[in-house]
């Protein structure tokens, strides 16, 4: 059994900060438990965020080419489709009235209706 086992061992510097800070919030984090089963929960926690982080950074990378090259297929049939409308459209010619030669304005009325008669004194 015992060569099935595998072993780290972690020392702690007291005489460092950064070390003796360390060990201090372990051991109190640890409460209860061994302060080498808390360890490894520790690291397995860790390393299983870690894991999920990077499957989710490698799946939102593969939904972002996937949506670039869905909406780059996207334009390019638009703009295929409006290349190929191109000269296909016919727009009808409006046909010019023949207008009388002698076509001139309309007579002058007498007087100005009745919503405009202020426009006049308005004006002057």
């Amino acid at each position: 059994m015992a060569g099935q086992q595998k072993a780290i061992f972690l020392r702690f510097n007291m005489e460092d900060e950064a070390d003796s800070s360390l060990y201090m919030k372990l051991a109190e984090a640890a409460a209860s438990v061994s302060l080498t089963s808390y360890v490894k929960r520790a690291l397995e926690e860790y390393l299983n965020v870690k894991l999920e982080i990077a499957e989710r950074q490698q799946f939102y990378e593969h939904m972002l080419v996937t949506v670039r090259e869905e909406i780059q297929e996207q334009g390019m049939k638009l703009v295929g489709a409006l290349l190929a409308g191109i000269g296909t459209v016919t727009v009808q010619k409006i046909p010019e009235k023949s207008m009388p030669e002698e076509a001139g304005l309309p007579e002058a009325c007498g007087r100005l209706p009745d919503e405009l008669s202020g426009v006049l004194d308005f004006i002057s």
